[in-house]
C-alpha cells in the first residue's frame, strides 16, 4: 500500500486484505474485441508527514500530494492467463522539494497450464523506485543528501508445479533473478548494487484433508558489484524448510514453515550465519464481514545502510491485522507490527562498543468509504516508533491523510 510506509510484514497483511476485498466485486474495465480487458485506475492522496527524513529531532515535516495512474491489461485464453501492468507514482512535498520523487514499474505475468498436472508461472518486473532520505543507504544520514536515493531493479520468477488436485504428492521447482542498481550518489551507493540468482524446489504431500505437508529448499547466490570498504559481501544464502499449508473452507487459510538458514560469505573474515529461520501467514475469517491476519517470521538478511560494522542482520517480525466491513460501503482496517533487527558485530558509539539492536513498532489504521461504484475514499494514519541501542537512528513518525481511488 503506497500511502502507508509500512514494513514488510505489515504491508503483507494489508495487501492481503485489499486483495480479498477487491476479489469480491468486479473492477471497472474496458473490454476489447481481441479479448484483452483493460483496467485503468487513478489513486491520489494528500497526507502530512511529521518526520520526512526519519531523524530524532524531526528536522523536516511537510504536507505532500501523490498521484498514481495505472493500467492493467488481462487476457484469458482457455486455461491460460496473461497480465501486463504498468503504473507511475509522483510525490510532491509542499515544504521539502528535496524529497520529491517519481516512481514507476512495468510488470508482466503468464500463468500457463499445458496439461492437467502441469502449472507454470512466469513473471517479470522492471521498477524505477526511490528510497526516502534517512532510509536504506542513507539511514541516519538524511540531512546529508539533497534529494532522495533513486534506483532501478529487475525481478524475474519462474515457478513450476507438477501434480493435480487428486495427486497424493506434488513437485515444485522455481528460479529467480533479481538485480538492484542505484542511480545517484554513486560514490557511496555503488557498494550496494547487487544481483541475486536463486534456484529452489519442494515436495507437497496432500493428506486428503485441509492440510498439506511441505518440504522446501532454496539456494541464492548474492553478488555485490563493488567491494565494500569493509570487504566483499558476496554470499551464498541457503534455506531448508518443513511445514504445512492449510485451507479450512472460507474460515481460515495459512502457511507455517520452520527451518534452517545458512549464509556463507566468500570473505573468510566475515562471520557466517547458521540458525533457525521460520515464517507464518494466517488469515482467519470467523465472520463473513470480519477477519484477522497474522504474519511473523525470522531470517538473516544483508546490511542495507553504509558505514555499518556488521556482516548480517537477524530480523524478527510479528504482525497482526483486523479488517471489518461495517456496511456495503464502509470498511476499516487496523494493523500492528513489532520488529527487531539484531546486528551480528559490535558497533562503535560514544567511544564505547555495543551490540546494535533496533526495535520498530508500527500502528496503521484505515477507514474506507465507497460512495460511488467508481470512487473509494480512505482516511488513514500511520504511527511509527524506532528505538535502538545506537541512539543516532532513533525516531518517531506520524503520517496521516486521505486517499482517493478512481476506477471506471
Amino acid at each position: 500500500m503506497g500511502k502507508l510506509k509500512l514494513t514488510r510484514l505489515t504491508g503483507m497483511l494489508f495487501c492481503g486484505v485489499v486483495t480479498t476485498a477487491q476479489a469480491q466485486e468486479p473492477e471497472g474495465m474496458i473490454r476489447t474485441e481481441s479479448g484483452i480487458d483493460l483496467i485503468p485506475g487513478l489513486v491520489t492522496s494528500l497526507r502530512h508527514d511529521d518526520n520526512v527524513i526519519r531523524d530524532k529531532d524531526k528536522t523536516v515535516s511537510s504536507w505532500l500530494t501523490t498521484i498514481a495512474p495505472s493500467l492493467k491489461a488481462n487476457l484469458v485464453d482457455g486455461v491460460n492467463n496473461y497480465t501486463l501492468s504498468t503504473a507511475l507514482r509522483n510525490g510532491k512535498y509542499f515544504s521539502s522539494s528535496e524529497d520529491n520523487y517519481t516512481d514507476g514499474y512495468l510488470d508482466g505475468e503468464a500463468r500457463l497450464s499445458p496439461g492437467s498436472a502441469h502449472q507454470l508461472k512466469i513473471k517479470g518486473t522492471g521498477s524505477w523506485l526511490h528510497e526516502d532520505r534517512g532510509t536504506g543507504v542513507s539511514e541516519g544520514r538524511g540531512l546529508v543528501q539533497d534529494e532522495v536515493t533513486r534506483y532501478n531493479s529487475q525481478n524475474g520468477v519462474v515457478e513450476y508445479e507438477y501434480g493435480n488436485q487428486g495427486s497424493t504428492g506434488k513437485l515444485r521447482a522455481n528460479a529467480r533473478y533479481y538485480a538492484k542498481d542505484y542511480d545517484n550518489f554513486r560514490e557511496v551507493t555503488q557498494y550496494r548494487d547487487h544481483d541475486l540468482r536463486q534456484l529452489g524446489g519442494g515436495f507437497v504431500y496432500q493428506t486428503g484433508g485441509a492440510f498439506k505437508l511441505v518440504a522446501e529448499v532454496a539456494s541464492a547466490d548474492i553478488n555485490f558489484k563493488s567491494v565494500d570498504l569493509s570487504g566483499a559481501r558476496d554470499n551464498q544464502d541457503t534455506n531448508y524448510r518443513l511445514g504445512t499449508e492449510w485451507e479450512l473452507s472460507a474460515i481460515t487459510t495459512g502457511i507455517l514453515k520452520l527451518g534452517y538458514q545458512k549464509k556463507d560469505f566468500e570473505l573468510d573474515q566475515r562471520e557466517n550465519f547458521s540458525g533457525f529461520a521460520w515464517e507464518t501467514i494466517v488469515q482467519w475469517q470467523p465472520l463473513t464481514y470480519s477477519g484477522f491476519d497474522l504474519a511473523a517470521g525470522r531470517r538473516a538478511k544483508d546490511v542495507d545502510a553504509l558505514n555499518i560494522n556488521s556482516d548480517y542482520i537477524v530480523e524478527t517480525s510479528y504482525s497482526i491485522g483486523w479488517n471489518h466491513q461495517w456496511s456495503e460501503s464502509l470498511t476499516s482496517k487496523l494493523a500492528y507490527e513489532y520488529q527487531t533487527d539484531a546486528y551480528n558485530l559490535l558497533q562503535s558509539s560514544a567511544n564505547s562498543l555495543l551490540r546494535r539492536e533496533d526495535t520498530n513498532k508500527v500502528i496503521a489504521a484505515e477507514l474506507t468509504a465507497k460512495p460511488k461504484r467508481w470512487l473509494q475514499v480512505t482516511g488513514f494514519i500511520n504511527l511509527e516508533d524506532r528505538s535502538s541501542t545506537l541512539g543516532i537512528i532513533e525516531f518517531d513518525r506520524t503520517v496521516y491523510g486521505v486517499e482517493f481511488k478512481v476506477t471506471l
